[in-house]
């Protein structure tokens, strides 16, 4: 089994790290990673694939449902989109709670 040769390992030019990270650099410097070429593949393509989890959704919902959701957002101090989202993520998971 291959593994990748940290050796070589770069930070692109316009990163700049604090003492903690430039240490921590040091120390992978000539190390060897504990992951295979084909392992590290697995998991990078796991996380491509959780970045591209959210769908963009058209939805029609009456003037005053609008702009209550408009007002309740900027109580909460999130987006509309989210306490949207975050409504209807509550309601399909059986976690929303009307309010008696």
């Amino acid at each position: 089994m291959n593994k990748i040769d940290m050796a070589n390992f770069k930070i692109a030019d316009n990163i700049k790290l604090d003492a903690d990270e430039q240490e921590l650099l040091a120390g992978l410097k000539g190390s060897k990673s504990i992951f295979s070429k084909e392992l590290s593949k697995y998991y990078q393509n796991i996380a491509k694939s959780q970045k591209n989890r959210n769908k963009s959704v058209s939805m029609r919902i009456s003037d005053d449902d609008f702009l209550r959701a408009k007002a309740k957002s900027i109580e909460e101090g999130i987006p509309y989109q989210v306490l949207l989202a975050g409504v209807i993520h509550k309601w399909l998971h059986g976690k929303f709670k009307e309010a008696s």
